[in-house]
């Protein structure tokens, strides 16, 4: 029987190496959701938070089409 390979969680050697990461995958996630049509309209969005500042998040820029977004866009409030 095949031994089954899961994902693990990643760790980090630095916050800003755990930033990166979640703002890379917060863009990638902005992508597939336009991909999916999932792009209607100003009201919506996707959020992760800010490993070092826990009252922080990532947020897409008001307007800007899902599937442009890259990291370098993303706002932090």
């Amino acid at each position: 029987m095949p031994k089954l390979n899961f994902p693990t969680i990643p760790t980090f050697e630095s916050v800003e190496d755990e930033r990166c990461h979640r703002q890379q995958r917060l863009a990638a996630a902005f992508r597939l959701f336009a991909r999916y049509g999932f792009d209607e309209g100003l009201a919506g969005h996707i959020t992760v938070r800010d490993p070092e500042f826990s009252d922080h998040f990532w947020v897409n820029p008001l307007g800007m089409y899902f599937g442009h977004i890259r990291v370098s866009d993303l706002l932090v409030t």
